[in-house]
Parts: structure tokens; sequence; C-alpha cells
């Protein structure tokens, strides 16, 4: 998962970028248009450290990364001479696409280079490659001569809003800037010209979509919305009906901060049982879920602290939206019985992750899954809880309120064929 961002100039991408930043904290990058050629600024680390020039020029590309593929040192956009490219997403058939990139994102840009060489113009370069590639991307490349490419999948996997000329992963980031919104269409190509849309078309047949569910259950900023949802309004619901799925006798509601709050919120609505603020985190630490391995479980041991006043006593329901290796859980429910809480149900407002993601998600390996062999019963002596209760398949669908959506890593149903080979070849460009 990556965060994206185009506009007429570097230092309102850089703004777009902080808007983005809990998509992507393992690098970040702009590039843009000078004197006819391409510049780049970007490195390893959040926006701030990385990102060492970024001017009042343009028109410009930028990028958050949290890599699903090319391993944790890469850094995008991608840059060439006369090209540069950045993408959220994961592209599964890159070797079949470039068979010499080591990464989607370099497979990408070699690709849209090899067919300019063969007399087409940028757009219907980029539209041919982007035809073949199979996965998800939402995408913004730049042209030395000031052009700027705008695309999403025609799934609809990820997030892309605009008020042209600026384009950003979520309208969160773009109403930060004081932007209206619109969010890109599904199986879009679009062109820009000095910041006005010149070309557009279809990338290729229109499918039926597959919005991801876990944009809604986890990454988005609450204010941001995706194909017309809301996402603090639906993890509310999320949290409503787990609550009458997974009812349990207690005395206090807890968020996980940041993203289980909302959850939350709608747990203790519904269940009646008032809501505090009992877990307190370590701001500076980051997200741990996108972090690389090794330093995820540092983060877990230091990320949260608990007021003793809150829970000594009582019998607790701690809420969180998901839960993908158990990192972070048997941690806190440790640090909860040990400042005296008398019971600690855990409740998740998003069902099972069971299956690998191949659309851009950083669990592709099912060995990394906690709940992949395990029930509710497995993982409540596993974290040393007095229960544990998911939201079901069906309750997310009703919480979001799409009947579209990509819910592979809930259900291992994917929403087309992907071979034994895709598969190695994504896995070996994660670990490269």
């Amino acid at each position: 998962m990556c965060g994206v961002a185009a506009a007429p100039w570097a230092d309102e991408v850089y703004v777009l970028l902080e808007g983005l930043q809990h998509r992507g904290q393992e690098s970040a990058g702009v590039a843009w248009v000078e004197d006819g050629e391409i510049k780049f600024s970007g490195g390893m680390g959040l926006v701030k450290d990385a990102i060492k020039e970024a001017p009042h020029k343009g028109p410009a590309i930028g990028h958050v990364r949290y890599s699903t593929s090319g391993g944790y040192a890469r850094v995008q956009p991608v840059v060439t001479k006369k090209l540069a490219l950045a993408f959220n997403g994961n592209i599964i058939n890159f070797k079949f696409l470039e068979p010499s990139s080591r990464w989607d994102a370099e497979a990408l840009i070699k690709s849209i280079i090899n067919e300019k060489t063969k007399g087409l113009d940028l757009f219907e370069a980029a539209r041919r490659v982007l035809e073949r590639a199979k996965g998800s991307y939402s995408l913004v490349a730049l042209a030395a001569d000031g052009r700027v490419l705008v695309a999403r999948d025609p799934w609809g996997f990820r997030p892309l809003a605009y008020r042209w000329p600026h384009v950003a992963s979520e309208t969160a980031a773009l109403e930060d800037i004081g932007m209206t919104w619109e969010e890109l269409e599904p199986n879009k190509l679009v062109m820009l010209e000095e910041g006005v849309p010149t070309k557009e078309a279809k990338i290729s047949y229109d499918r039926r979509k597959a919005y991801c569910a876990f944009e809604y259950v986890y990454f988005q900023r609450p204010e941001s919305y995706f194909n017309g949802v809301n996402v603090h309004v639906s993890r509310v619901r999320m949290g409503m009906i787990l609550a009458e799925e997974k009812p349990a006798d207690a005395d206090v509601v807890l968020p996980v901060p940041d993203s289980g709050r909302s959850a939350a919120i709608g747990y203790s609505r519904r269940s009646g049982i008032p809501l505090d603020e009992g877990l307190v985190k370590n701001r500076y630490l980051g997200r741990s879920f996108i972090m690389p391995p090794g330093l995820r479980e540092v983060i877990a041991m230091k990320k949260y602290g608990v007021v003793k006043e809150v829970v000594e006593g009582k019998r607790v329901v701690v809420v969180d939206d998901s839960i993908v290796r158990g990192t972070t859980m048997k941690r806190i429910v440790k640090l909860l019985k040990e400042k005296g809480a008398e019971e600690v149900h855990v409740r998740i407002a998003s069902p099972p992750v069971r299956a690998p993601c191949y659309m851009g998600i950083d669990f592709p390996s099912r060995e990394e899954l906690v709940a992949a062999e395990r029930g509710e019963e497995e993982l409540s002596e596993l974290w040393g809880a007095d229960s544990v209760g998911y939201l079901s398949v069906e309750g997310l669908r009703r919480a979001i309120g799409l009947e579209e959506l990509c819910v592979a890593c809930f259900t291992d149903v994917y929403p087309f064929p992907i071979s034994e080979e895709e598969v190695r070849s994504m896995l070996k460009a994660h670990k490269a």
C-alpha cells in the first residue's frame, strides 16, 4: 500500500504526500519538470526526512512507499531522463510485462518506454501496457515535456481522487489543500497537458469491480471517501454489527488507537457499554503494520501504555480494526491484565485474515497470518484473552454497503486466477 500525488508544482506535491504519510513510511520521493528535464528528490524515511528539495516548479508527481514488491530499500517515483512513474498497488505479472525487471514499478516504466520505441505516442503506449498489467494500480506518470498521465485499474482496487490538475490517493489529502474532489473511475486513463485533460480512454474492457475492503478497515484516513463511502462511517457500522454478532458482558469498551477508534464507537453505541480511552499510543513510533519485518516486533513492545484507573477491576472489551500477524494484540492483553483488568475480551471489526494479499498489502504468504489456521478459541489462548470475536464477511459487506468488494484476504477467493509462477515471482521480488 502506498500513496501517490500529482500537482502543478513540486511543493504542492510535498504537502499532498504529507497528507498521505499514513499510507507509507519506508520511503518518499518527488519528481518534477525543470528546464525540460525531470528532476528528483527522495530517499528512505518519512516525507520530511526523505525529500530534501521540492521547489515551486513543475508539473510534479510524488510517492510515499509501503513496499510489496522490490524489497524495502527502493524509492518511487521511478525516474528516467524522459519519464517518471509512481503507483500504488501490485502488478502480479510484471515479469510477463518486462522479464528483465526486478520489481513491478520498474517493469511498468520499462514497458511503456519499449512501446514508445514501436512508434506509439505516450498515451497509447501506457494504455497498452496497463491493458496487459494484471493486478492493482492507481498510477501517475510524468513526461519531461510536462504531460501527466493518471490511471486507475479496471477492477478499482485502489483509491484515486482528483481536482484537475491535482491528484491524490485519498480525498482527505486534497481537502488538506482546500480542494473539492471527484474520484477517478476504475478502468480509466487520462492525460493532462498544462493541467487540462486532453485525452482519456478506457484501459481495457469493463470488469466486475473489486474495491479493496482493507482500505475501509485500516488504511484510509477516517475523513476520506472511497467509492462514495465515508471511511469513518463504515468503520462505525463495522463496530455496531460486531456488537450484534459478538456481544460481550463487560464494563468498558477500549479502542486500539488510532484505527480501531471508529469501530469502538460503534461497538459502544450498539452494546450500550461505555467507551473510554484506556490505551495510550506512542505517536512517535509510526504504524507497526506498515513497518518492515524486524521493526514490527520492536514497535509492538513500545507502542502502547495503559491508564490503570480506566481498566482496574473491570471487564474490558478491546476493539481493534484488524489483526494480521498478531504482533501487537498479545502485548495489549498482557498490559491490560497487568494493570488490573479482570477480564479482557478482544473484538476485531473485520473478518480473520486467512489468505495472502497479492493486490498491494504486505502479507504475501500464509505463514505470516495468525488466523490462517486458528479459530477464535485458539487465538484466545494464544493471546491470553478471555474471549476473541471477529466480524463476519457478510457483516463487513453490510457495514461498507457495497457488494463489489475484494475480500480475498478473508475468503481465499480472488477476483481472477493467479498462477504459482506469478506467486513465486512476487515473493522473490518482495524479498529482493
